[in-house]
């Protein structure tokens, strides 16, 4: 069934493509490397599934899913940044898990943990930071095959490190506590060693980072609002030490901005200094109300000896959006000035 309602949207978006494209920059194919011969790491991300016990967004799910195992070179990962679920609850974990099940959208899952995650409530419906990380660890178990031990861990994937942050407690925004604070600056120096980028996955972005707090969408929001918090500025200052940084995380719902259009919508969705480089993702559940207005969206991002790609697609309609792609030269790159290139890639 999935495959025929697929069929049935590529068609349209093929029909519609050829008459946008001019404007959106968009246009149907499946996914593959733009350098498939020099790709050295090509992984998928996906933020804000937002998943209940509906069969309409499991469903939604499932055209994403759908789309990255029908890639025409298997992704080396799929990237969850948070908000897997819309509550914690054992049922929604248990949708995703028999969900994904049916695909293999990536040789390798991995998973962070969001708010909404950590609102899992106990036998008295208040919510539980214990009962919270009892439930996540044995999913990303589950789903991923990893075993952790904390909300954060490190991994790594064709040679890169992956380093997954995670909040320690049921608010809103982020606490990131002194524990993984000093586990993160020990983590990043290690890596940093390496010589190759380095990807950090928080479902929390970086205070007043991408239009916040604006882009929140509170009414009279608290500079803090919408990022990391309290521990935000000790976070950004591990970060900012090493090159070829990039953080990427979700939370805000803001949709796809080209390069240029900060000016436009008070926000770009990948920043940089030239050495840290922020890529926040909309929402893949809810349709954006700021940038590109889509859901289903995310960015594939593939990893070259010179430059990181930042990819636009809607997984949910087998479509390329290469208006809002972004070129990141690595500042370890010989002859690379470390600098963020405007131009898109196609």
């Amino acid at each position: 069934m999935i495959a025929v309602i697929k069929t049935i949207i590529s068609v349209f978006m093929a029909v519609t493509c050829f008459f946008t494209s001019a404007f959106f920059g968009k246009y149907a194919g499946k996914i593959k490397p733009v350098d498939e011969e020099n790709v050295r790491l090509s992984f998928a991300t996906m933020s804000d599934s937002h998943l209940t016990d509906s069969a309409i967004r499991a469903g939604m799910l499932e055209l994403g899913f759908y789309d990255l195992q029908n890639a025409e070179k298997q992704l080396d990962a799929l990237v969850f940044v948070g908000d897997n679920t819309d509550h914690g609850y054992l049922e929604q974990y248990e949708l995703f898990k028999k969900t994904i099940a049916k695909y293999t959208p990536a040789r390798e899952l991995l998973m962070a943990v969001g708010n909404h995650d950590t609102w899992t409530e106990d036998e008295n419906g208040e919510d539980d930071v214990v009962l919270t990380k009892e439930y996540f660890l044995k999913y990303v178990k589950d789903i991923t095959g990893r075993e952790i031990s904390e909300l954060y861990y490190t991994t790594e994937i064709n040679g890169y490190t992956f380093i997954v942050l995670g909040s320690e407690s049921t608010h809103t925004d982020a606490y990131i506590s002194p524990q993984q604070i000093a586990w993160l600056e020990s983590e990043m120096a290690k890596a940093a060693g390496k010589g190759k980028p380095v990807f950090v996955i928080s479902h929390w972005p970086i205070n007043g980072s991408h239009g916040l707090p604006g882009t929140w969408g509170e009414i009279d929001p608290d500079p803090d609002e919408g990022g990391f918090g309290d521990q935000s500025n000790d976070i950004e200052n591990i970060l900012k030490k090493y090159d070829d940084v990039f953080l990427i995380s979700g939370h805000i719902h803001s949709g796809f901005t080209a390069p240029g259009q900060e000016g436009v919508y008070g926000y770009l969705s990948v920043e940089s200094d030239g050495s840290f480089h922020s890529i926040n993702l909309p929402s893949y559940m809810y349709v954006s109300t700021r940038g590109r207005a889509a859901n289903g969206t995310g960015y594939v991002i593939e990893v070259y000896d010179d430059e990181v790609l930042v990819r636009a697609r809607s997984y949910s309609a087998g479509v390329w959006y290469t208006l809002y792609d972004y070129e990141i030269p690595l500042s370890t790159a010989e002859g690379n000035p470390g600098r963020l290139n405007g131009d898109h890639i196609c």
